[in-house]
């Protein structure tokens, strides 16, 4: 089919470098072809600077999406192939709607002459304007392809054909979750939300978000993270909330407005968060739900009332503050029942729940052009008057993105499903198909079965205890604060590399100690890069009874400590075991009390490994040395309450497993190393 002769014919050219890579059975986020991505002008579209180039994978594939007017097209591809050699390709484009229907394939094959030229691929009738998929696979040939420029396309339309401007597909939410039940309480009037949430296999897919309950800043939910080392995937559990500011506007925000934990599972990871708003987060990062099975969700909330104190021009002046206690749990029906993660506390609040959202979203790009549905039933919340639940079963609905502008995506679906008696509300992202809206409202339940077996007595005593368990946790901060020996003088007598060059007036090893927290070491990797382990001994210059370790690492998590030994010595030669641990919290900063006071003048830290995935590297900020009497207070509390500070943990000496209760004398590295 040619375009229509003396007809005005208008050509766009677009960028080859806005797509994703696939694996040839179809898998998202493929790597062995790069496609960089591009930016966008001051008008929000996707400029046209970059190319695809490092075709290294046979079996992987190019894919684009390309919004066509409905019109007849002529599609054309810039490339380059190295002189002498060939590539051969095949270009196959289908509508998202109707995936297994072929509008067009075409074979052809490309001689290399070291420079740019355009091969034209063929004509295309789309019947209709809207985004169409592009496969460009490399049927032999791929490492003689020095990189691929654009598509042109040419055509008597007046319509422009434009690449969506994000690669990353909207996010979809259903708000402010309600009830028609007309004895449901309005207002903040409930104490416990429920809710049940489900991804589908064909959606378990990397950078999968699936968000059940949003409530008072928070939310919980379900996430896709990828795979492990082994292979496994990881099927997260996330829990977080907002703080009453943000420390990327504010890094001196006052800890009063910064959420934080109250207490967590010990399966539970808490940190930081920032970049969207900051905030604090708790994982479970594992394999802990699994697709095609609905995933519980239960949070309740409580009001505390706490207070803090401000110095202004001198004078002290204490306010009181109303916050509320937020805790989470889950039950992937896994025959686990429901699991605990944390309890955390939003501040300056007395609200209770009144409603809240939910949302799907994929926040990696790389695999924004797969489809993704999440489905949620059996919303309800329980009355704090009467103790009694209410079903929630309607919604409105909002997205990002969208609209009719050059570049918008609107692949996006909410509502409830088909079947009126699941009462299942649905949300579905990506895949550059057509919209899909359908009911706000399913019917009301009358089978309040998933929230009346739940026994609310055990997840109540869990709240209890976390807020008690908070309490000793800080009493003991205060005495290691109150017990933090002074640094003066300290040197860094040792070390296995520090960096002087790639981290500015940084990366020293003295900074260890220097007394500021913003300035930190960093081993070498600057013209060489310096493997693990690393190690620094810090010279004390005296005689001190110690008792526990603080380590200040910074909010980089790629750069934190994963597995750790601290020892003590006299005279910087007989060295003893302190403390060691093969799993160091993921926190910017942690502390470890000794199981006894240990009299010392040098310490050494020896990182055997960090949790950085792109080499070996880490950065310490900051170690503080606690006084003797943090180890003596803190183990006769913890041994008043029936548990020994001992675990039996087994420690790495030199290559060697030593269980920590074991005596003896280990040589490692030349050196003596005494476990007491």
């Amino acid at each position: 089919m040619l375009l229509i002769a003396n007809a005005t014919v208008y050509e766009t050219e677009l960028s080859a470098a806005q797509g994703y890579v696939e694996t040839l059975d179809g898998k998202p986020g493929a790597s062995g072809i790069y496609i960089p991505g591009e930016g966008r002008d001051n008008n929000g579209i996707a400029t046209n600077y970059n190319s695809l180039s490092a075709w290294t994978n046979a079996n992987a594939c190019a894919v684009y999406y390309f919004h066509q007017p409905a019109a007849t097209v002529t599609n054309t591809i810039k490339l380059n192939v190295k002189k002498g050699y060939s590539a051969k390709f095949r270009v196959t484009i289908v509508d998202p709607d109707a995936p297994d229907v072929q509008l067009f394939s075409k074979t052809f094959t490309a001689n290399g002459t070291d420079s740019n030229v355009n091969v034209t691929v063929g004509d295309v009738t789309f019947k209709r304007s809207a985004y169409y998929r592009y496969r460009l696979e490399c049927l032999s040939g791929n490492q003689n392809i020095n990189l691929i420029r654009s598509f042109t396309f040419k055509t008597t339309a007046t319509e422009k054909p434009y690449v969506a401007n994000y690669l990353s597909s909207p996010s979809v939410h259903l708000n402010s979750w309600g009830s028609t039940d007309p004895n449901a309480p309005t207002g903040d009037a409930y104490d416990w939300c429920f809710m049940e949430i489900m991804l589908p296999k064909e959606s378990d897919i990397t950078g999968t978000f699936a968000m059940a309950l949003g409530v008072l800043d928070g939310y919980m939910g379900i996430q896709m993270n990828g795979y492990t080392a082994d292979g496994s995937p990881r099927h997260d559990i996330l829990f977080s909330m907002w703080d009453d500011g943000s420390t990327d506007e504010d890094p001196n925000l006052p800890e009063y407005l910064r959420a934080g934990a109250v207490d967590w599972d010990p399966l539970t990871t808490t940190n930081r968060f920032g970049n969207e708003g900051t905030g604090v987060q708790n994982y479970r990062k594992g394999t802990y739900w699994t697709p095609g099975t609905y995933v519980q969700f239960i949070t309740n909330c409580r009001p505390e009332t706490t207070s803090y104190t401000t110095v202004d021009n001198g004078k002290t002046t204490i306010h009181t503050q109303h916050n509320m206690l937020v805790s989470a749990w889950f039950n992937a029906l896994d025959g686990k029942g429901w699991q605990y993660m944390a309890t955390v506390r939003k501040r300056n609040s007395s609200t209770y729940f009144s409603s809240w959202y939910s949302f799907l979203e994929n926040y990696h790009s790389a695999t924004g052009q797969a489809n993704r549905i999440a489905y949620y039933r059996n919303g309800y919340m329980r009355a704090r008057s009467n103790g009694k639940w209410y079903n929630r079963n309607s919604v409105w609905f909002s997205n990002t993105d969208g609209g009719d502008n050059t570049g918008a995506r609107t692949d996006y679906g909410q509502g409830t499903t088909d079947n009126p008696a699941e009462r299942t509300f649905f949300m579905q992202t990506g895949g550059y198909t057509s919209t899909n809206k359908t009911k706000k409202v399913t019917a009301l339940a009358t089978d309040y079965t998933p929230v009346d077996t739940i026994n609310i007595t055990p997840l109540n005593d869990r709240v209890l205890t976390a807020i008690a368990n908070e309490k000793e946790r800080n009493e003991k901060e205060q005495l290691f604060n109150d017990n933090i020996l002074k640094k003066t003088g300290w040197k860094a007598i040792e070390y296995s590399s520090e960096e002087t060059a790639g981290e500015g007036s940084k990366g020293r090893a003295q900074q260890i100690v220097d007394g500021d927290d913003n300035t930190y070491w960093h081993p070498q990797w600057y013209g060489s890069t310096a493997q693990l382990p690393h190690y620094i001994v810090v010279d004390m210059q005296e005689m001190k009874n110690v008792g526990g370790f603080e380590i200040k690492m910074g909010d980089n998590a790629n750069r934190h400590i994963k597995a750790y030994d601290i020892y003590g010595s006299t005279d910087n030669a007989t060295w003893t075991l302190l403390c060691s641990d093969d799993n160091a919290p993921s926190k910017s900063s942690f502390r470890v009390i000794l199981g006894k006071a240990a009299d010392i003048r040098y310490f050494k830290i020896v990182v055997r490994q960090t949790t950085a995935t792109d080499g070996p590297f880490l950065r310490i900020y900051e170690m503080n040395v606690a006084s003797g009497a943090v180890a003596t207070a803190v183990n006769h509390i913890t041994a008043n309450n029936g548990t020994s500070p001992d675990n039996g943990t087994t420690y790495n000496l030199g290559g060697q497993k030593v269980d920590e209760n074991a005596k003896g004398i280990v040589i490692s590295n030349g050196r003596k190393y005494i476990r007491k």
